[in-house]
């Protein structure tokens, strides 16, 4: 007879280039040969949830982070509500998850936003998951927010940097968290990019601080010296992952045993 595990979900946060550090979580979770049966994403941590949840292979979700070009995902525009359409973004993320809703991915996804006219929090868990991601990716000022109707998404790490409530509610047995921003101190200050990146980091912080409490693991990659903007970091952002990961290794193995004896 099988003994029955626990579920493992895991919550991505949001950080620009600097989230290129959860392919390495993912790397080493699969290394171990521990299972991901909930994603959830935050921001860039959406970027990676969706590519991973569609099936595409991490050795390829790792090449294009090492090689992919900005041009490809940035169009800027006149600005209105933003210096960058998302319109390629969005359509980039379309053909690499086969333009897939979020009943079509191998692994349960949630990708968090905020819906600035009501000032609310949004999971969201049905559609298509590349709107859903270009949503989550619109930094305030950076790039242009996505309406609909009467609403208007962006970036959820407006108000929570790791969707840790996400993963919670769809029903992980153990949350493990990523949160890949560094203390205000730890970049320059070098472009527009890393300057709202910071602001929104300095807002959603006591609150993010206050959800991931909840976590039963919470992996904090060591991203000193790389920016919101280093996407040119990507080998050395991976790394990092893949070592914050090996250090609560034990410890998630531990939860997963145990977990099986409570089943």
């Amino acid at each position: 007879m099988m003994t029955q595990r626990p579920t493992v979900g895991l919550a991505l946060g949001g950080g620009l280039a600097r989230g290129i550090a959860h392919i390495g979580v993912l790397k080493e979770l699969n290394r171990e040969g521990i299972p991901v049966d909930y994603i959830a994403g935050t921001s860039m941590g959406s970027v990676i949830a969706a590519l991973y949840a569609s099936g595409l292979k991490l050795t390829m979700i790792e090449q294009l982070a090492r090689r992919i070009k900005r041009r490809t995902w940035v169009d800027p525009t006149i600005p209105k509500m933003g210096l960058i359409a998302g319109d390629r973004l969005e359509e980039l993320m379309s053909v690499l998850t086969g333009r897939r809703a979020f009943a079509d991915m191998n692994i349960p996804l949630a990708v968090t936003v905020v819906e600035i006219v009501k000032g609310e929090l949004v999971i969201i868990r049905e559609g298509s998951v590349a709107r859903a991601v270009r949503a989550s990716c619109a930094i305030p000022g950076i790039f242009s927010p996505v309406e609909s109707g009467e609403q208007v998404f962006v970036d959820g790490g407006v108000l929570g940097l790791v969707p840790i409530d996400a993963v919670k509610k769809m029903g992980a047995n153990i949350v493990v968290a990523v949160d890949v921003t560094a203390s205000v101190e730890e970049y320059p200050l070098e472009n527009i990019f890393d300057v709202l990146s910071r602001t929104i980091e300095i807002m959603s912080r006591e609150i993010t601080n206050y959800q991931i409490n909840s976590a039963d693991i919470v992996i904090r990659p060591d991203m000193k010296g790389i920016s919101p903007s280093h996407f040119d970091a990507a080998e050395d952002a991976v790394k990092k992952g893949e070592d914050a990961m090996k250090l609560e290794m034990l410890r998630l193995k531990s939860l997963i045993n145990k977990g099986r004896e409570l089943i």
